[in-house]
């Protein structure tokens, strides 16, 4: 039983090619057009982190549902929140941008716009970055434990390991939906800063671990090509597809609420944010939001035979991949650019981040066992069945 991982030349080498590109994408983005630039330094932030805290999340799930099936792979998940710290250091970046992203950041706004002037003891740079470091400090503490835990496990073994795992997850579950609502509300909600949702923050955190599934299911699937997870079988690819099938009724039930809410509360300062998207220059993307990450993958996995194919499952995973992103972008654009503009700089910055992103995750799975060798669910994982 292979318990250790390497990330081979190919992942390295295609790691450094795309991060190369992100930063020739970044230079030709603040040469060309600073604003725009800064707004997808947001987009890709948020897109990455939000894969970071779902992993994790997901991971956290499995303990606090002693859930025996995924104990093969749950350093998979774990990996994923490797990129939290380097997530925190690309975020605080926006300090210098921020302007450029928020309508409140904007020198002497609050002399012109009254509801502005009314939120700014909440919606104000220094408290705004404070927060921002408290949010990242508290996660980031969380991963490290449980990283240390699971170190502990592989080395040391016993059931203390699991029962810390346990706890500490109950911890980062309760930090995690609090504070991630919180910071999604900051990040993304407040662009719009006439607007709100009380179902926003809510929304992000838990369509973070729908997300995070998917990256899980593309990295289990690589590993196992190449020769790792070989216990894995048609039971976990169906636990798995079943986990993608439930969270996109979720995202569809949640993204409709929210729409159908305002839109027949039909009150100015909350439809202002639908109109132009939904009526719009952003009307395709408006529809396309929801085709891709609900309509799509509940009609292809609503039959668990389908679900669990070994083509179609990856293939719905690429296709949340671009959901995630076309959804943060129309989260982003509409309130910081107002203009629909897809090119080098969408692109280029998207791979760059995607690189560092992949190094980052693959030097994370080479630090720990791959299979969690003294975990003690890991005989009835390896024995799931349906």
């Amino acid at each position: 039983m292979e318990h250790t991982y390497k990330p081979s030349t190919l992942i390295k080498a295609l790691a450094g090619v795309l991060i190369v590109i992100g930063l020739i994408a970044v230079i030709y983005g603040f040469a060309s057009d600073p604003a725009r630039t800064w707004s997808n330094v947001l987009i890709n932030n948020m897109y990455f982190i939000t894969l970071a805290m779902g992993a994790l999340l997901f991971y956290s799930l499995q303990y606090i549902t002693d859930s025996a099936w995924s104990a093969l792979f749950q350093r998979v998940p774990l990996a994923l929140g490797a990129f939290l710290p380097i997530g925190a250091v690309l975020m605080l970046l926006l300090y210098f941008g921020l302007p450029d992203i928020y309508e409140w950041a904007q020198p002497g706004i609050t002399e012109t716009d009254k509801l502005i002037a009314h939120k700014e003891p909440f919606l104000n740079v220094p408290f705004f970055m404070i927060r921002m470091i408290l949010y990242f400090a508290m996660w980031i503490a969380l991963f490290v434990v449980l990283r240390k835990i699971a170190v502990k496990e592989d080395t040391a073994g016993g059931m203390d390991p699991f029962f810390k795992s346990r706890y500490y997850s109950k911890v980062f579950i309760f930090v995690s939906a609090i504070f991630f609502s919180l910071a999604a509300k900051d990040w993304i909600m407040t662009i719009d800063s006439h607007w709100y949702s009380t179902l926003f923050g809510f929304r992000s955190a838990v369509n973070s671990i729908y997300y995070a599934i998917a990256v899980i299911i593309l990295i289990i699937l690589y590993l196992n090509k190449l020769g790792y997870f070989p216990q894995l079988n048609t039971a976990h690819r169906n636990d798995l597809a079943r986990y993608l099938f439930r969270f996109s009724i979720v995202f569809g039930y949640l993204w409709f609420m929210q729409f159908l809410i305002i839109w027949y509360a039909n009150i100015p300062e909350l439809t202002a944010y639908y109109y132009p998207r939904f009526l719009g220059e952003w009307q395709v993307l408006f529809y396309a939001e929801m085709l891709i990450n609900f309509a799509i993958p509940f009609i292809l996995l609503m039959s668990d035979v389908v679900g669990r194919n070994k083509i179609v499952m990856p293939t719905i995973s690429i296709i949340l991949i671009i959901g995630l992103w076309v959804s943060l972008f129309l989260q982003v654009m509409p309130g910081s650019t107002g203009e629909l503009q897809f090119g080098f700089i969408e692109t280029g910055m998207w791979l760059g981040y995607a690189g560092l992103f992949i190094f980052v995750v693959f030097t994370a799975l080479s630090g720990l066992q791959l299979i969690p060798k003294n975990h003690p669910q890991l005989e009835e994982s390896i024995h799931h069945h349906l």
